[in-house]
């Protein structure tokens, strides 16, 4: 269907965009972040602000992807779409609060500097202000993990692409959580985060490519059609 091949190209663009916002995002206000930030934001304030709003490209993709697939998942299920479309909004959410949060900075820096670069308490706020962003991170993790279960599901149960893809997400989606319920309980994985990243990254990245070019194969969505 000419929709349904359509909404799926919007989605696959959607997920180029997202990892472009992040990856750029980071290339650009990485520097700051990491770096000392009380004396550098407020001097950087248009190269935090515009990393910030590529950073935030990454929620409103992720947004539209759950927006441009939900007709498609719908006609499987509605409530278990709609189930999809509310973790993966929520996680586009908490994406953008943790990219703004990073602006609170600036202010931060500004008082900073203005207060001769002395007094400890700044510190401790600008902790908390990046503490709050990594909780926000944090949390739309669970939201991508609970959205993807869902997702790579559907795609299991009515072969909108091949069913590889979907067994593959799958593995990736779990490989995701067994990482960080490993992380949470304060084991420390170092290297390994990648090797236990990588799979999710890649099928993502091969979910965009094949929206975009090959689109969906929505004909087995006609047994659960009313």
């Amino acid at each position: 269907m000419d929709t349904d091949n359509r909404n799926a190209r919007i989605a696959g663009i959607s997920y180029v965009v997202s990892y472009v916002g992040l990856i750029l995002g980071a290339l650009v206000a990485g520097s700051i972040l990491e770096g000392d930030y009380l004396a550098l934001a407020y001097p950087n304030a248009i190269q935090l602000g515009f990393g910030m709003i590529l950073e935030s490209l990454n929620g409103i993709a992720v947004i539209g992807i759950a927006v441009m697939l939900y007709p498609i998942l719908k006609r499987y299920n509605e409530g278990v779409a709609l189930a999809y479309l509310g973790f993966r909004g929520v996680e586009g959410l908490l994406s953008i609060l943790g990219s703004t949060k990073a602006l609170s900075l600036i202010d931060l820096s500004r008082e900073y500097l203005d207060a001769g670069m002395v007094g400890d308490y700044f510190g401790t706020l600008g902790e908390v202000i990046l503490a709050g962003r990594h909780w926000y991170m944090e949390m739309l993790t669970v939201f991508f993990i609970l959205g993807g279960l869902i997702f790579y599901f559907i795609l299991y149960r009515t072969d909108l692409v091949p069913r590889y893809v979907s067994l593959w997400g799958l593995v990736a989606v779990l490989m995701l959580t067994v990482m960080n319920v490993l992380i949470y309980t304060g084991i420390n994985i170092g290297a390994l985060g990648a090797i236990f990243a990588l799979p999710i990254i890649a099928n993502e990245i091969f979910v965009a490519v094949w929206l975009m070019f090959r689109g969906v194969d929505t004909s087995g969505l006609s047994a659960h059609e009313e």
